[in-house]
């Protein structure tokens, strides 16, 4: 009996062993197998060409572009000597308008890995390239702003507005915010510090107006403001206002706020406190309230000066 128990406990460890270590294959550490190199292929061009691995596909998730992208020194220069910053801050882009889009579905022109070194970029080629990125997704604005006054010069000597310049803070085009937040450089409460960045003394005699104060003490949304008279991507030259077809349509649009305003109303007055055109009733009424001050201050300061010397004459009467 006992040896029959002994024969089925060897029978048995016999055929575990076979079973965990196969016949004609020896056995290996973990360590060998991990350190084993990957499967190589053969390059194509020659069956005696030797084996080589592939090269991995590059990755083109933010990650990566942020790993060179998020140091805040990294900057490139123009041709002109300007410099250009390469810095994203991630989380103003995810606070952005464009916060759920990849970096390569606007940069997808650029080689990934990029190059060490990469020649000055043209300003002028930059410009019209920023415009042509915008463009691919927001054709209706293209539309109206090619042609325009912010553009027609872009193409000569890239003095122009781009898209980032009025829409984006740093002009990165990273921090755009969408045109409903109130936070937008476009609300109806910064637009005038937004055309301002460019037309400085425009916005200086915007805000002297009724409509300029109104927009930064009251109700931004209820007056009117730049693109109300100078449109927004249909931008026109300042001289093209003062054609019978311009004049007629923003006389309409003072007529929105101002009940039977028509052409003659608009001409009284052209949104700027610069003044009115001469000759107008406004400019006359404006002419005769300054003099009318001036003679009221100089008939102040004569009566001072007369009651001066009275009183002193009558001190110098006193004393003798």
């Amino acid at each position: 009996m006992l040896k029959c128990c002994a024969l089925l406990v060897w029978g048995l460890l016999l055929a575990t062993y076979l079973l965990v270590v196969p016949a004609g294959t020896e056995s290996r550490s973990v360590d060998v197998v991990e350190a084993e190199p990957l499967l190589q292929l053969p390059v194509s061009g020659g069956s005696g060409a030797p084996a080589q691995p592939l090269a991995p596909e590059p990755p083109v998730g933010d990650d990566f572009c942020l790993t060179c992208h998020a140091d805040s020194s990294l900057e490139t220069g123009f041709t002109d000597g300007r410099a250009l910053s390469l810095y994203v801050d991630a989380r103003v882009l995810r606070d952005s308008a464009h916060g759920l889009l990849n970096c390569v579905t606007c940069h997808d022109q650029y080689e990934i890995p990029r190059p060490e070194r990469r020649d000055p970029l043209d300003f002028v080629t930059y410009q019209n390239e920023t415009e042509a990125m915008c463009a691919r997704c927001h054709k209706t604005a293209a539309s109206g702003y090619e042609g325009s006054a912010h553009w027609e010069r872009g193409f000569r000597d890239g003095e122009v507005a781009t898209c980032t310049d009025c829409h984006s803070a740093d002009r990165s085009g990273h921090n755009v915010a969408a045109t409903s937040d109130s936070r937008s450089m476009l609300a109806p409460a910064r637009l005038a510090g937004t055309c301002g960045r460019c037309h400085e003394r425009a916005q200086d005699t915007f805000e002297e107006t009724s409509h300029g104060k109104v927009a930064r003490f009251g109700d931004a949304a209820a007056t009117a403001t730049c693109t109300s008279c100078h449109s927004d991507h249909a931008a026109e030259n300042v001289d093209d206002l003062l054609l019978p077809t311009s004049i007629a349509t923003l006389a309409a649009g003072c007529a929105k706020c101002h009940d039977g305003a028509g052409e003659s109303f608009f001409r009284a007055w052209p949104g700027h406190s610069e003044g009115a055109p001469r000759g107008s009733v406004a400019s006359m009424v404006g002419q005769a309230g300054f003099f009318t001050a001036a003679a009221v201050v100089g008939m102040g300061l004569t009566h001072a000066a007369l009651d001066f010397l009275r009183r002193r004459s009558d001190r110098s009467r006193k004393l003798k």
